[in-house]
């Protein structure tokens, strides 16, 4: 089964809110965990929490630096 996604983001996205939206539809973060490991990334690390802000409830994903300096 192949899924697709369209994101019509005519004024801009942020990069946390996309990821949180991506695990609120399904990716499971230690798949994304897994997809990003193939990358020559380092220094980061992912979390995520679901947050309720004014009755409206998401996954917030947290990208931290963790390079040290």
């Amino acid at each position: 089964m192949t899924s697709l996604a369209y994101l019509d983001c005519f004024a801009g996205v942020s990069g946390d809110m996309l990821l949180g939206a991506l695990v609120d539809a399904g990716l499971e973060l230690d798949r994304l965990r897994g997809e990003l490991d193939k990358l020559p990334l380092t220094g980061y690390e992912l979390a995520a929490e679901r947050q309720t802000r004014h009755g409206l409830t998401g996954t917030r994903v947290h990208v931290r630096d963790t390079a040290q300096a």
